[in-house]
């Protein structure tokens, strides 16, 4: 999967990369960590752990990813200092064959401008600090199946860059 983040406040993204990731078998390094403990009714993290970027689920709060390559995540609870949000997921319907940068980026930019506001409870346009980015398959990881979009909501400096907060962007308007 890739990071993407959107650096621009219009509907197209910027094409600057944050992270990048290939996560051809990348469930094999968090199990060996570690993995987030969670509330078995509610299912939201309790205590910090490192999970595979495919084990994260909608609602969780992480640290921002170290390196080029991001197979796994060091995954909080959103009470504590974090980076992203997990807001949004779905399958990509793009047909068999790896799709061009520009068709998946299109594809993904959208549905994650969509779901912003359903998140964040306002329009991205009248947020002030509030950026999102996205994991996206990598051609490794297509090959082996994935599909999974993954949005991530975060605060962002003037130029864009991820910030420290606590809490969650839920719901908060900002």
């Amino acid at each position: 999967m890739i990071l993407r983040t959107r650096t621009a406040r219009a509907l197209f993204v910027g094409g600057a990369l944050a992270a990048a990731a290939s996560l051809a078998g990348c469930g094999q390094i968090s199990s060996l960590l570690g993995g987030a403990e969670r509330d078995s009714e509610t299912n939201q993290v309790t205590e910090a752990g490192t999970d595979s970027v495919f084990d994260i689920q909608v609602g969780d709060c992480m640290a921002e990813p170290e390196g080029d390559q991001v197979y796994d995540v060091d995954v909080v609870p959103c009470t504590e200092e974090h980076d992203y949000e997990f807001y949004y997921a779905y399958d990509l319907d793009l047909g068999d064959e790896f799709p061009t940068d520009e068709t998946l980026s299109a594809d993904a930019d959208q549905k994650c401008y969509d779901a912003f506001t359903d998140f964040v409870g306002i329009p991205f346009e009248e947020s002030a600090a509030l950026y999102y980015s996205y994991y996206s398959p990598s051609p490794e990881s297509w090959a082996d199946g994935d599909r999974e979009i993954q949005c991530l909501v975060y605060e962002g400096d003037d130029t864009g860059t991820a910030v420290p907060i606590t809490g969650s962007l839920k719901g908060s308007k900002r």
